[in-house]
């Protein structure tokens, strides 16, 4: 990657390719009346033009359901055929033998729309005046509740109720790579193979089958360097089974990369939500029970897999988070709209709640003269609470909370911050604390999926060999985006067998190795330790065996390392592994009664419960009373993810997600007008963090294994945007309490900053 070698979609060479361009909706909502394309197809090097009319025979579109009562699926056409849904909606397609060409030709394409009322918000959607889907009624998608205990009394003799209504801003997970995918069918075999910059090629490889009503067995998806995904390319998007299809039709390569514009537009959004939240607290600032009613703008269909229930839904499963609320009550309402289809973005629903939380948990500290980390500790689970089972039914068997917010308070050092404070008030700066402490339901299988009830039943498989030279081969179907996941794999199989990392060789990114749902949810590591761990355990067995046999030992006297199979404590009485993998392939003699030489296995892992990792954020930020810009002066973090494989990883992954952090709860919203119109459809517009955006990062581990993964690895990859966001809004509502002024709709941009000194101002007399 650092040399420029690296090959993504864009880079791949490809003989007689044919490019493609979609045409876009340009209305939010409205009727198709007409499509003329005859001046298109009779472009100069143009080859085919499709409208949804062409399109709709081979397959009805991409239908994303969840089994849940009440659950509204919905179908999201390849290419609209008679309503568009959203403004970027794909109503045509070019193909033609450059791009250049394929882009022109779309200027020639005339389209009749008749405007339809458009429903651009949560509260239009509620209202239910006209819809913005007309296969979902009254808009919801769905409307759920993970619990539903009786929390007025508790309300009622708080001595203090924080109460609030966050208004979370709809972002992109903006990857820098955007989309993008090829497609090659070869007519004399049937077979088609994919290219494709996608988190679940496995995944996609079925949904292909299934909707193109292809057989699944001549499908092979590729997926070469991803650059970046962030739970967007953890999709299956329209324009993939748009490529298929033209190569079908055409028996050519078809290849289309979408540009910045296409992916700000098209691609799907995500953190969308609104949380109507309150906590009751006693005076002694222990919390009573929670209150939170929470609705997602999901836009005009359900993404395939995760559909609306990406936000508002999975968020209520740890609201409560690692804290020791008895009550909780909540509802969460999906709702559709007319903008492009909210999906999975790294942190996906619990971002929003825990902003809400931990801001409400700030104010009561403030009003009750406690520390922001006083509070914490007096509500927080700890050791002598183990199993605890929260309101929604999630066990917390371990954790680390309390030693996690003691670290954090260690770090920041809150007297002297306190003192900064007050000398900073002085001068016109606004100084601001921010905290966040939590759990992340991590490496994310069948049963993680049941208590978010998403009701997906998954599992990945990896095989591992050793060749007859004792070199170590393992196959899986996870992929990479940036994660450094092929180097965390070879540590893993290298660590099973004992030998150097060199000797171990990780084969990825194609659909031809062995079955897996995707590098999502924070499961790469888990699934991965879980497949090589106990397909190597499978090998080593025989190993073992085969071993003993030339040693005239027991089996369980024998070990590896060092490259070595030998007794154990007795390096020296043994024999390199090259030597012992010689002796099972080539030298039948030795080999045991029964022996299969076979130093080969697949195995299956899903994790038997729910893998849970823990840990905290705090921020500190700046507010100049003038500019009212909002500047993170530091960043702490403390993370347990269980036994680290390679601490570099986990530190990047860390570092990238407070990135995100700072980007979107300061800078980056995707605007739409009231009529469903995007304005923010350039990197002008939609504000990404750069390298000036963000400080140095402050962090410290701890390490609790998990007895449901082999190693005791637990997932973290989302953990910095499930926590950070929270802990810089924290830090920005902490700074704004000096003059009596608070934010909770967000970003928490300049002018909103200057909005809340305002109403501070007029309401207290407060000069700004």
């Amino acid at each position: 990657m650092l040399s420029g070698r690296a090959a993504y979609i864009a880079d791949l060479p490809f003989q007689d390719v044919l490019y493609v361009a979609i045409l876009r909706s340009p209305y939010a909502h409205a009727k198709i009346t007409g499509i003329d394309v005859t001046a298109a197809a009779g472009h100069a090097g143009v080859v085919k033009v499709w409208t949804g009319a062409d399109v709709l025979p081979k397959c009805a579109g991409l239908m994303a359901r969840m089994d849940l009562p009440g659950f509204v699926p919905t179908i999201q056409p390849i290419l609209a055929h008679d309503i568009v849904r959203f403004v970027g909606e794909a109503v045509a397609v070019v193909v033609a033998n450059s791009q250049a060409v394929a882009e022109d030709a779309l200027e020639l394409i005339d389209v009749d729309y008749d405007e339809l009322p458009v429903v651009a918000s949560i509260e239009s959607a509620m209202a239910a005046e006209a819809l913005a889907n007309e296969a979902v009624p009254a808009n919801l998608v769905y409307q759920g509740h993970r619990c539903q205990d009786d929390v007025d009394g508790d309300f009622a003799s708080a001595a203090y109720v924080a109460s609030g209504r966050f208004i979370n801003n709809r972002v992109s997970a903006s990857p820098l790579e955007p989309r993008g995918c090829v497609a090659r069918y070869e007519w004399t075999n049937g077979q088609l193979t994919v290219w494709s910059a996608t988190q679940m090629p496995s995944f996609l490889k079925t949904m292909l089958a299934i909707h193109l009503a292809f057989p699944e067995q001549r499908i092979e998806v590729i997926t070469p360097q991803v650059g970046g995904g962030f739970g967007q390319k953890a999709h299956v998007h329209p324009e993939e089974a748009l490529v298929c299809l033209l190569a079908i039709e055409l028996g050519r390569p078809v290849r289309w990369i979408e540009d910045r514009r296409e992916n700000l537009l098209s691609a799907t959004h995500a953190k969308h939500q609104i949380n109507d939240m309150a906590i009751a607290v006693d005076g002694n600032g222990r919390f009573l029970a929670m209150r939170n009613r929470s609705s997602t703008d999901g836009g005009a269909y359900n993404c395939l897999p995760w559909t609306h229930l990406v936000e508002s839904h999975v968020g209520a499963s740890t609201l409560t988070g690692p804290y020791r609320i008895a009550h909780f009550n909540d509802e969460s309402l999906s709702l559709v709209t007319n903008k492009c289809p909210i999906g999975a973005y790294r942190g996906v629903g619990w971002s929003a709640g825990h902003i809400a939380r931990e801001i409400l948990i700030d104010r009561a500290a403030r009003r009750l003269g406690l520390s922001p980390f006083e509070i914490r500790r007096r509500n927080l689970v700890d050791q002598n609470d183990y199993p605890f089972t929260t309101p929604t039914g999630l066990v917390i068997r371990e954790g680390t909370f309390v030693q996690t917010l003691d670290r954090l308070e260690q770090m920041v050092s809150y007297p002297s911050f306190r003192e900064r404070q007050a000398s900073a008030l002085a001068s016109g700066k606004l100084l601001g604390l921010g905290l966040c402490i939590f759990n992340e339901v991590s490496g994310v299988g069948t049963r993680a999926l049941s208590f978010l009830h998403i009701p997906v039943t998954t599992h990945d498989t990896a095989t591992v060999r050793v060749e007859p030279t004792g070199k170590i081969t393992v196959t899986t179907p996870l992929v990479a985006a940036g994660q450094g996941h092929l180097t965390t794999f070879a540590q893993v199989a290298a660590d099973a067998f004992g030998v150097p990392l060199d000797d171990v060789t990780i084969l990825a990114g194609t659909t031809r190795n062995t079955h897996g749902f995707g590098t999502v949810a924070s499961r790469g590591a888990v699934f991965g330790a879980g497949t090589i761990g106990r397909a190597a355990e499978a090998v080593k067995v025989k190993i073992r065996r085969l071993a003993a046999h030339l040693l005239q030992t027991g089996v369980d006297q024998v070990t590896l390392s060092e490259g070595r199979v030998h007794l154990i404590g007795h390096p020296d009485k043994g024999m390199p592994l090259a030597d012992l993998a010689g002796a099972a392939y080539f030298a039948d003699a030795t080999h045991p009664p029964d022996f299969d030489p076979a130093l080969e296995a697949t195995a299956a892992f899903d994790p038997a419960d729910v893998v849970l990792a823990n840990g905290g954020h705090a921020a500190i930020v700046e507010i100049d009373i003038e500019t009212c810009m909002v500047r993170v002066e530091e960043m702490f973090a403390v993370e347990d993810c269980g036994r680290m494989i390679n601490p570099m990883i986990v530190e990047g992954q860390i570092r990238g997600g407070v990135a995100q952090a700072i980007g979107m709860t300061l800078l980056e919203e995707l605007v739409h007008d009231g009529e469903g119109q995007l304005v923010t459809t350039t990197l002008m517009d939609y504000l990404l963090p750069t390298s000036i955006d963000v400080p140095d990062i402050k962090i410290a581990h701890l390490e609790t294994p998990s007895d449901l993964v082999p190693g005791g690895v637990k997932g973290m990859g989302e953990s910095a945007m499930i926590s950070a966001p929270a802990a810089i809004l924290g830090a920005v509502n902490d700074a704004l309490a000096l003059v009596d002024a608070s934010l909770e709709d967000f970003p928490a941009s300049p002018q909103r900053i200057f909005d809340a000194l305002e109403r501070a101002a007029a309401k207290n007399a407060i000069p700004v």
